[in-house]
């Protein structure tokens, strides 16, 4: 399957969301939202045979609109959500999210709609289904307003808190630590951490990055453990129990980045970025140790030791299959050594880490 790869796809349409089927743990499956203010939006669910080497693309038309945004719940295969906007008039783009299923028989797929999720009469930016331990919630984020939501066989709203006025929110992530009642906010130049039993801010990174930015995502295995990336080209890493500073700092990109996604070896990480580059970093020295028996604890480590100084720390590959801005990356769910990434240009492309860097992580 490896000499198969990279695969590269291309979509009709304009897209910039991609998030793998994080419900789906056999096979490869990613979801990309299009966007065309002239013709019917699809979301695609991309579902890769491995024996075969063929990528299977499954339609569900979005009658919604042009997809900005779209996530799946890690709790359910069927369950996704779209941040959305459509031309109401000449003047007015309304936008919103919805909760849909994925249903229809396997010949002809539907989006069947669960509920709209509002953000309190502000423009819809992202959305985020809960972590281990929070099955059936979702949060949304607006430009003035974090929501939580429970999904069942409807969606109703939870929780509710507004957001500091003229601030320009652009990504929002979900904690996998803290039991499920944190969530991160990227705004500005400024991360800021909210309690979700009290929808209160109780972290705050001043100044993350000299301009906006654009992502962040949570070590999978290490707690207080963040990265961040932004418009400033820079890939930056944090302790969030002491702020001042950034623990690390790479500059792999010669414009904006958009989206920064931790492995679960969270040694590995990729960035998208406006230069139509993808960069596979590795972050060694911020990384969680394999756990190990008492009678192998000492031994492990020091073997683990030797493997990091063996890796360079800082870009380990550079991909440069695309030639607009990738403004997605997402590692698959069934198949942690695989990723995707998206390009504006309607470019999805399937990548899989070197068995080089593979077996000098895991031997």
């Amino acid at each position: 399957m490896d000499n198969l790869l990279p695969r590269i796809h291309g979509i009709e349409h304009r897209c910039r969301s991609l998030c793998a089927l994080e419900g789906e743990q056999e096979v490869v499956s990613f979801l990309v939202g299009t966007q065309s203010m002239k013709q019917d939006n699809i979301v695609h669910l991309f579902e890769l045979d491995e024996e075969f080497g063929e990528l299977n693309d499954r339609c569900y038309h979005h009658d919604a609109g042009e997809v900005w945004h779209v996530a799946s719940s890690p709790h359910s295969r069927d369950l996704i959500s779209t941040c959305h906007s459509h031309v109401e008039s000449e003047v007015n783009l309304e936008s919103g999210a919805t909760v849909w299923r994925l249903g229809g028989a396997p010949e002809e797929p539907k989006l069947e709609e669960l509920g709209h999720v509002s953000a309190h009469n502000s423009n819809m930016r992202a959305t985020e289904w809960g972590v281990e331990g929070c099955e059936g919630s979702l949060c949304s984020l607006g430009d003035t307003s974090l929501v939580q939501w429970k999904i069942d066989s409807n969606v109703r709203e939870h929780s509710f808190c507004e957001l500091p006025k003229r601030s320009c929110p652009t990504s929002l992530r979900w904690n996998p630590h803290s039991s499920g009642n944190q969530v991160g906010i990227a705004s500005d130049q400024h991360i800021r951490l909210h309690d979700l039993r009290t929808m209160k801010c109780t972290t705050v990174l001043d100044n993350a990055h000299t301009q906006t930015v654009r992502d962040l995502d949570f070590n999978p295995n290490r707690q207080y453990y963040m990265a961040t990336c932004g418009d400033d080209c820079a890939t930056r890493f944090w302790d969030t129990r002491n702020c001042s500073q950034p623990l690390l700092s790479f500059f792999n990109h010669s414009h904006w980045v958009w989206k920064v996604r931790y492995n679960l070896r969270d040694q590995l990480l990729l960035t998208g970025g406006s230069d139509s580059k993808v960069v596979l970093l590795n972050v060694a020295s911020l990384a969680s140790t394999d756990p190990a028996t008492e009678d192998e604890e000492e031994e492990g480590e020091k073997e683990i030791d030797h493997n990091k100084e063996q890796m360079r720390e800082g870009v380990l590959e550079e991909y440069d299959k695309h030639e607009d801005s990738v403004y997605s990356v997402a590692w698959s769910t069934a198949d942690p050594w695989l990723f995707a990434s998206l390009s504006n240009d309607g470019r999805l492309v399937l990548n899989k880490v070197s068995k080089e860097i593979k077996f000098s992580i895991i031997l």
